[in-house]
């Protein structure tokens, strides 16, 4: 959270995005690049902070262009659920299931990466369909990035902490040159962190490992989630009600399949606005300039069709 707030202090990543803008014309063309750039932002900085990087450049565009850009800002929304799901730090479901489960970086990788080969086909397919048609005016954006030394020194300690996630470093080297690096060069940023997440995940880890603790609840979701199927199933749809972070919390304790788990919360984060927080982010973004109805239809079609298609895939091909 902190690397990635002196990141965008620094404007590493608007300028990042930026160099995607102003070399393509038309919807599909601008579509194509700026699906990717939201994905690969996203395999490393997270979903949320992809989105709030690519959405707000997006929405500069079409003050330009005078598009309504809700098919555009959908996609790059589905783009930042699907490529965020291929790494153990793309999202904060993938970094909680990785570490209960004690995964390998490659085993993860292998386990996620049809899952996401298919969510790509499928984005890639929608913008070809649904974004076309006439010119998409975009001004370029200069590469620009500001404080250097905390730029650098960001960088440092974003690569400790993925080496830590991937088990290569202890936390606790992670954890302290964190502290050391934001105390010297950005004592006020330690502020800017988003500690309520932080303390719901505390809350959820809380309230799953009180409800495991029961033997009778305990024994009776193990019975109902043993079956990979079953947990496909409950995993997305928890997801549509409650968002696919305390779905994995939740399911987490009831059930040794981790794979049918993690595609599950990961297919569970397309459908339903609350079904990923990263779709709210979007959404709330978007509705300050545009009105929100054409936008909720749009994301349902698009969302459910995508989700319906990677569960039939998963389930023939992958479990």
């Amino acid at each position: 959270m902190l690397t990635c707030v002196a990141f965008e202090r620094c404007n590493l990543l608007t300028s990042l995005a930026g160099l995607s803008l102003g070399k393509f014309s038309t919807p599909r063309m601008l579509g194509f690049a700026m699906i990717s750039v939201t994905g690969l932002l996203s395999m490393f900085v997270t979903n949320d902070v992809a989105l709030l990087t690519v959405v707000p450049l997006t929405l500069s565009m079409s003050k330009v262009s005078g598009k309504d850009p809700y098919i555009l800002i959908i996609l790059e929304t589905i783009a930042a659920n699907i490529f965020s799901a291929l790494t153990p730090f793309g999202n904060p479901q993938n970094l909680y299931l990785f570490s209960y489960f004690k995964l390998e970086p490659l085993q993860f990788f292998l386990i996620m990466l049809p899952f996401c080969l298919i969510g790509i086909a499928i984005l890639f397919a929608a913008n070809f369909l649904f974004n076309s048609g006439g010119k998409f005016k975009t001004e370029k954006i200069k590469f620009e990035v500001y404080e250097p030394r905390l730029l650098y020194s960001a960088a440092v300690v974003f690569i400790f902490n993925i080496l830590s996630v991937l088990h290569v470093l202890d936390y606790r080297i992670a954890l302290a040159a964190t502290l050391i690096i934001f105390l010297i060069f950005a004592p006020r940023l330690i502020l800017k962190a988003d500690y309520f997440l932080l303390m719901t995940f505390v809350l959820f880890f809380l309230f799953t490992d009180s409800v495991t603790g029961i033997s009778m609840i305990k024994s009776f979701f193990s019975s109902a989630l043993n079956a990979k199927y079953t947990v496909l199933i409950a995993a997305t749809g928890l997801s549509q009600i409650i968002s696919n972070v305390p779905s994995a919390v939740l399911i987490s304790g009831f059930t040794e399949n981790h794979k049918e788990l993690l595609y599950g919360v990961s297919a569970g984060g397309l459908g339903t606005l609350v079904a990923s927080l990263a779709s709210l982010i979007s959404y709330k973004l978007y509705i300050r300039q545009y009105d929100a109805s054409k936008y909720i239809k749009a994301f349902s079609a698009l969302n459910f069709g995508a989700l319906a298609i990677i569960l039939i895939f998963l389930c023939l091909f992958c479990i």
